[in-house]
């Protein structure tokens, strides 16, 4: 239902708009400046692996040996197999078990850095849209209907480190109350106690947020770089504090189950929002199909080769053995 709810939003949109006039957009596209555009999300994409590993360095036991490429693959590969699933969450929940598959087990830890990453890129998110819009009110170019987006974004940043706090406060509290509702369970007791600490990992592993809140921002400027160049690729001109509160409204968008690989409602929002910049719809319409398009480009060559990888690395008949556990004698002995 999903699928079909986001191939009609496609299919209305191609009859407002012309399917000769998308078409002929993407036909007269620059593919130098698609191409920068597509490194640009890539980028975006290590920026998040990188406060990944970090969060699963410090929340898995043995994890000082996580090197940054081998949680790469876990994000990309799960970016492969999410691209097919209807919502941004359900993306996620594929990078966790990528990562479950691969630590050979920590369902908790993982699930709860993944949360952490998103937090963390809604916050910093949240800002620099912000900032964009600030700067568009201040040349008099945010439009009215707008204005209450900034009432999201300042949710955002109030809610997040209210709730961090609040939750780091109330530990005992909380634990409290997942041995009241898992007395039945030890092993839904002792998961849930991990996810707890694994979302409190700033408090208890030392670790520098500002650092983490800066990766993140950084991957979110490189995807508002990536908006910038698709959009002059198609002869979009607007200031790029549009940009700048596009990325984090499209992340909050791609929140809703009505899309499917960045096709649906996503493509609808843009063309809605650009059209109150002036932008017409079938330019607005054809940027937002090649941020679509440059997902799958990564998704198809970054993301199988990562999901190919990984998966002949699990199932290899000889893993990787610790060199210091070797033996003449032992099964792995040189005849």
């Amino acid at each position: 239902m999903r699928a079909a709810l986001a191939l009609c939003i496609l299919a209305w949109l191609g009859y407002s708009v012309g399917f000769g006039k998308v078409l002929d957009e993407l036909q007269h596209a620059s593919i130098p400046m698609l191409l920068a555009a597509t490194v640009l999300l890539a980028l975006d994409g290590v920026a998040k692996a990188r406060n990944w590993q970090q969060l699963l360095i410090a929340s898995v036991d043995g994890g000082r040996s996580l090197p940054l490429l081998r949680v790469m693959r876990w994000h990309f590969a799960g970016g492969f197999v999410g691209a097919v699933v209807p919502s941004s969450a359900s993306t996620d929940a594929c990078r966790v078990w990528m990562a479950v598959s691969g630590l050979r087990g920590h369902a908790a830890p993982c699930a709860a850095s993944i949360v952490t990453v998103n937090c963390l890129g809604w916050f910093s998110g949240s800002a620099i849209g912000l900032v964009g819009m600030a700067i568009l009110l201040s040349e008099e170019n945010l439009p009215r209907y707008l204005q209450p987006v900034a009432l999201v974004f300042l949710f955002t940043l109030t809610v997040l480190p209210i709730a961090y706090a609040l939750l780091a406060a109330r530990r005992d509290w909380v634990q409290g109350w997942i041995e009241r509702i898992g007395h039945r369970s030890e092993r839904a007791r002792a998961g849930l106690t991990k996810f707890l600490d694994a979302l409190l990992v700033f408090k208890h592993a030392g670790l520098r947020f500002p650092v983490f809140l800066l990766v993140s921002a950084a991957g979110l400027l490189a995807q508002t770089g990536m908006f910038a160049l698709t959009a002059a690729a198609v002869g979009i001109d607007v200031p790029f504090a549009v940009w700048m509160m596009l990325v984090p409204l499209t992340r909050i968008v791609a929140l809703v189950p009505v899309s499917i690989a960045d096709f649906g409602l996503i493509q609808a929002a843009h063309v809605t929002v650009l059209a109150l910049f002036g932008v017409p719809p079938s330019q607005s319409f054809a940027l937002s199909a090649l941020f679509a398009i440059e997902g799958l480009l990564i998704h198809s060559t970054v993301g199988a080769t990562a999901f190919l990888l990984d998966g002949r690395r699990q199932h290899s008949p000889h893993p990787l053995r610790d060199p210091a556990s070797f033996r003449l004698d032992g099964p792995d002995s040189v005849r």
